[in-house]
């Protein structure tokens, strides 16, 4: 009995994995926001940085490793409406990451995250 069930459970429980992941995937409706030209407005800047991202990974992906960052750093912030800010910005981010990486140093994989998750909050918030 076990023989015939045990299949039969584990693709019942592919199918439904299946469909959680489909629901995952859906865009936010924003006539359901509270504030819809809000929510639209987010979703605009989201298409827009995913967009550049894009555009930068693909100038950057002959560098070697240890120039990536800042090559996807520079090609990023000329994209943007204000690249001096960008920059600021950027350079700003970094310095927070090295002292979270210095604090976390030598720690791996799950440890490391939840290490820089916490030293992340420790730090005043950005202006």
């Amino acid at each position: 009995m076990f023989r015939t069930l045990i299949p039969s459970l584990g693709a019942l429980l592919l199918c439904a994995s299946f469909g959680l992941q489909a629901q995952a995937g859906k865009r936010v409706d924003c006539s359901q926001a509270a504030d819809p030209r809000a929510c639209e407005l987010r979703k605009e800047r989201a298409a827009r940085a995913r967009d550049m991202h894009k555009n930068a990974a693909e100038v950057c992906k002959t560098r070697p490793s240890a120039e990536q960052r800042e090559c996807m750093r520079v090609q990023m912030c000329q994209q943007a409406k204000d690249p001096a800010r960008c920059e600021e910005n950027a350079k700003k981010n970094a310095e927070r990451r090295d002292l979270v990486l210095e604090a976390c140093k030598g720690k791996q994989g799950a440890v490391l995250r939840q290490c820089m998750r916490e030293e992340y909050k420790k730090l005043p918030p950005q202006k």
